[in-house]
C-alpha cells in the first residue's frame, strides 16, 4: 500500500474547534484512539537480515482457529523481503484505554495481547509532487510480537503513547489529528520496555507547546498499479485545495521521515 499525505500542526487551544469542523465535514464525531507504541531497530546497516524466524508468530482470536495451529500470514513474507533489502525501524502498536490501562498497577505481557506490526518505508523522492509518498505495511491481530522481534535480533529503541482523532471523508480519504506523549523517565541507563503504564496524568506531551499534528491522507491500495497511484495523487491534491482553507500544511524533509537503521557511528 502507498500512503500519500500532507502534514501540519494545530495548537492545543484550537483542537476542539478543529474536531467540530471536521465532524461537520465528515458527518461524524470522529474515532478516538490511544495506542501504546514500541519501536524496534533491525540489525545495523549494511547487514539487514529480514525476519528469518517466525516460529513464535500467533494470531489472536477471533482470527485464530483453536483447532488449527496458527501460521504466519503471507504478508509476513512480504515484510521479510523488504527488511532484507535494508534494515529498518518497525513499530509495535497496541490499543490502550486511558481509563483502564494507565495507573492500575498491573503488569502487562505484550506477548499475550494482540498488536499490530507496522512498517513505513523511506519516502519516495519528491519528483515534483508536494506531498509525502511512501509505502506502508501493517499486520494486525498478532501475538508474541516482542518475542518475534527478539528472535530476529531486533533491539528495543523507545516507547511512547499516541493519541489520535480520525475522520473519514467520502469513504476513503482520511484526516487524522495526532499527539504524542512520553513515559516518565526511569533511572536505567538504557531504554527498557515499561512493565506497567503510569497514571495518565504523569504523561508528558512530546511537543512542549502541546501541539497536535494534522495529516490528510489518500491511499493506493495496489501499490504496483500506476493508475491507482495516480488516482490517489489526484485525490490528495484536490483535497489539499479544500483543506488549505482550514489548516496550514508544512513542507516535510523526507530525511526527517527516514525509517532506515543507520550504520554504527553514523546518524541519518
Amino acid at each position: 500500500m502507498y500512503e500519500l499525505s500532507f502534514n501540519g500542526t494545530i495548537f492545543k487551544a484550537d483542537i476542539d474547534n478543529a474536531r467540530a469542523v471536521l465532524g461537520g465535514i465528515c458527518w461524524s464525531q470522529g474515532l478516538h484512539a490511544v495506542k501504546r507504541v514500541l519501536t524496534y531497530a533491525g540489525p545495523p546497516q549494511p547487514h539487514p537480515k529480514g525476519l528469518p524466524r517466525l516460529e513464535h508468530v500467533t494470531q489472536i482470536p477471533p482470527t485464530n482457529n483453536p483447532q488449527q495451529p496458527p501460521r504466519p500470514l503471507p504478508v509476513w513474507g512480504a515484510l521479510s523481503k523488504e527488511l532484507l533489502r535494508s534494515s529498518y525501524y518497525v513499530r509495535l502498536v497496541y490499543p490502550v484505554s486511558p481509563e483502564k490501562d494507565f495507573g492500575n498497577g498491573l503488569d502487562v505481557d505484550l506477548n499475550a495481547v494482540a498488536g499490530t506490526l507496522q512498517w513505513l518505508d523511506f519516502p519516495d523522492p519528491p519528483k515534483g509532487q508536494p506531498f509525502t509518498q511512501r509505502r506502508k505495511l501493517e499486520i494486525p491481530g498478532q501475538g508474541n510480537l516482542p518475542k518475534v522481534m527478539v528472535d530476529n535480533k531486533y533491539e528495543f529503541e523507545q516507547e511512547f503513547i499516541e493519541e489520535t482523532w480520525s475522520f473519514v471523508k467520502d469513504g476513503d480519504f482520511e484526516i487524522v489529528l495526532t499527539r504524542f506523549f512520553t513515559l516518565p523517565q526511569t533511572d536505567a541507563e538504557t531504554q527498557t520496555q515499561a512493565t506497567r503504564l503510569p497514571p495518565w496524568s504523569e504523561l508528558r506531551p512530546l511537543d512542549p507547546a502541546g501541539k497536535w499534528v494534522v495529516s490528510i491522507k489518500s491511499f493506493a491500495w495496489e501499490e504496483n498499479n500506476p493508475e491507482e497511484v495516480k488516482k490517489a495523487a489526484s485525490q490528495i491534491l484536490e483535497e489539499r485545495t479544500f483543506f488549505d482553507k482550514l489548516f496550514t500544511f508544512e513542507p516535510v524533509d523526507r530525511r526527517d521521515l527516514d525509517t532506515r537503521v543507520p550504520p554504527p557511528g553514523r546518524t541519518m
